[in-house]
């Protein structure tokens, strides 16, 4: 059986516990070897959103993870020029790691939107999706199916993963309005956010 690695990008803006607890859990349910973080450079579905700079965003998700033996970060999206094609990552990674399994992280209220993402039937020959969801999303499957035939079936993996009520936009507000951040972010982000002086204007768009 081939050795596993999980990929779990957004644009981290910023990273949080949701994150990380989402990733442990994908980690230990399917025994892989390593996730691998991808912070995005400009997520398809955020075209016309601010975001905090690439360099910052790659910074926190570095914090974030540094103390987790199994997981590591990438700039690869940072890297390339315009938007960040998840097929593209896909196919770079398949190419650094030609022996491995892909199984590429998602949240389980992503699945009834994957027939709109660009090449997704190419994106599900390279990985295998693992929707982290929770009870009450066992219907999405049969969505997705009707949607993307058979292929659905046999690589969409609806996972059973606890549920973390945390946003990336919740933690954004929180910080602008001077509230705790208490159990949203790991301490080290936290400083580095308090440091740098990330979020302290208004959003432009939400």
């Amino acid at each position: 059986m081939a050795k596993g690695i999980g990929i779990l990008g957004g644009t981290f803006d910023p990273i949080h516990m949701g994150h990380l607890h989402i990733a442990e859990a994908v980690f230990a349910r399917i025994k892989l070897e390593q996730i691998i973080f991808i912070p995005a450079r400009i997520a398809p579905h955020k075209i016309d959103l601010d975001f905090a700079p690439a360099l910052d965003r790659y910074k926190m998700t570095e914090l974030a993870i540094s103390p987790y033996a199994n997981f590591s970060v990438s700039d690869m999206e940072l890297q390339r020029q315009g938007i960040s094609y998840t097929i593209d990552t896909l196919k770079e990674l398949k190419n650094l790691y030609p022996d491995y399994q892909l199984y590429f992280i998602i949240g389980a209220d992503s699945v009834t939107q994957l027939h709109t993402w660009n090449n997704i039937h190419d994106m599900l020959n390279l990985a295998t999706f693992v929707a982290a969801g929770r009870p009450g999303y066992e219907g999405v499957m049969e969505e997705a199916e009707a949607k993307l035939g058979p292929i659905a079936k046999e690589r969409i993996l609806l996972l059973d993963t606890p549920k973390y009520d945390i946003s990336s936009t919740e933690i954004r507000s929180c910080i602008r309005q001077g509230k705790s951040l208490k159990n949203m972010l790991p301490a080290a982000v936290a400083e580095y956010i308090y440091e740098h002086g990330l979020y302290r204007k208004s959003e432009k768009a939400l």
